[in-house]
């Protein structure tokens, strides 16, 4: 999924640290988990530093935020002189943050930034992210499905449609599998596509909390019609799921809408559709304070499961869009560097950074750079001595990605092998040109 959260802790006195020496390394007193922000400057101040010194794309981005510190300062400085009947407004607020976020490459990136529960008007909550309007298509990722969703079930194979339409109480991906006819008599295509990265957990909550889980049996079975009955671990090899039927001359795993999730999944998920260990890209993170410190680039590979994977090369494409965000981004990059894999579609969100996972209690900027820094828990937790905070939460990439080629992927996303646009016109009229243009594929060979 896109947005995960992360927070923070307390210390005192650091107005004059930041004041004095806005560009030192902000250790001890001004580590920016440990400041608590009583001003719109120390709390501007603060996300600016802790931006400066943590984000991993300053040798890409473009903006200039030694610009941006200079720019925007003093509209917060100016925050702060103001008098008591004449108190900032939410939209002074805003537009301030996000000005000084405008631009940045990460499209993980997501600001959280308030000002304190006892203002005249209350907190105000500003969410900024950057990436969001590259979401260019005309209509909502539910309704695209459920149109493809349409058009799909006219291809399929009478009989062979397994769906779970998810209830998202449970945060369960929908799945859906189905046969399509392949070029000659008696050859298929198996079509399978889920909408998020969390297969493993769904099994998880299928074998240790089915009670709470009441949708568990239906929600498996396009995931054990694609993979076998232990889809958690991979392809069968035996062929009991259809992906190594010998029938199934070519595969479609569609990941169009999915906003990706958990990287556990991609080994069986994904790897398992290849036949051995697939480097899809290399990665670096911050090793230092200073903007360029950064580590070697390290290979990034994805294993494919040593007795769970396709016996024999079979023709693969992926369907992704704009809408294939993260862990499905990592998916089509798996895919499209397989030598039997192509990618069809058009090019993904450009969320690929790594992120450091986990909760608001064991991820610390003390850690280093590990893409989080804030104090989020005193706007949602902190008791009344905490209302004159200005608390925030900052949650940006640990890792800087690039593809097997060196290729960027952040703010650009995936490039298609075969580039098919969205159209929302023919979706209507119940034909997926996406869809169709993989189906041509597979059956004539390009």
């Amino acid at each position: 999924m896109r947005h995960l959260k992360f927070y923070c802790i307390v210390l005192a006195s650091v107005a004059l640290l930041l004041a004095s020496c806005r560009k030192e390394p902000l250790e001890n007193n001004g580590n920016p988990n440990h400041i608590l922000c009583r001003t719109y400057t120390q709390q501007f101040e603060t996300i600016w530093a802790g931006m400066d010194q943590g984000y991993v794309f300053w040798d890409r981005d473009t903006v200039d935020w030694d610009k941006r510190y200079e720019q925007f300062k003093p509209i917060f400085a100016a925050f702060d002189s103001r008098p008591a009947n004449n108190p900032v407004t939410y939209r002074e607020f805003a537009e301030a943050y996000y000005g000084l976020f405008q631009g940045l490459l990460d499209h993980h990136l997501t600001a959280r930034i308030y000002t304190p529960k006892g203002t005249p008007r209350g907190a105000c909550e500003v969410i900024i992210q950057p990436g969001e309007n590259d979401y260019v298509h005309p209509t909502y990722p539910d309704q695209e499905r459920n149109l493809q969703l349409k058009a799909l079930r006219k291809k399929a194979i009478p009989g062979t449609m397994k769906e779970y339409n998810p209830n998202t109480t449970y945060g369960i991906p929908g799945s859906y599998f189905c046969l399509i006819k392949g070029a000659n008599e008696g050859e298929l295509i198996a079509y399978f596509r889920f909408t998020g990265f969390s297969m493993v957990q769904m099994h998880q909550m299928y074998e240790y909390g089915s009670s709470a889980f009441p949708d568990a049996v239906k929600a498996q079975a396009p995931a054990k019609a694609f993979y076998g009955p232990r889809y958690h671990e991979g392809i069968n090899m035996e062929g009991a799921g259809y992906a190594n039927n010998d029938s199934v001359v070519g595969i479609i795993f569609d990941v169009r809408g999915n906003g990706g999730g958990s990287v556990a999944d991609l080994s069986p998920i994904v790897g398992s559709l290849g036949q051995s260990p697939t480097l899809v890209g290399y990665t670096r993170v911050k090793e230092g304070y200073g903007r360029l410190d950064y580590s070697a680039w390290s290979e990034s590979w994805v294993a494919s499961p040593a007795n769970a994977h396709l016996k024999k090369a079979k023709p693969i494409v992926v369907l992704a869009d704009i809408n294939s965000v993260s862990c499905a981004e990592l998916a089509t990059m798996l895919i499209k560097a397989l030598p039997n894999g192509t990618f069809i579609g058009e090019r993904t969100y450009g969320a690929i950074g790594g992120l450091y996972s986990g909760n608001a209690t064991n991820i610390y900027h003390d850690l280093f750079y590990d893409g989080c820094f804030g104090d989020y828990d005193y706007f949602e937790n902190g008791p009344d001595p905490y209302k004159d905070i200005f608390s925030f939460y900052i949650y940006t990439s640990t890792f800087h990605m690039v593809d097997n080629n060196y290729g960027d992927v952040e703010g650009v996303g995936v490039q298609p092998d075969i580039e098919i646009k969205y159209n929302y016109k023919l979706l209507e009229q119940g034909t997926d040109n996406q869809l169709d243009r993989a189906i041509r594929f597979l059956r004539v060979g390009h």
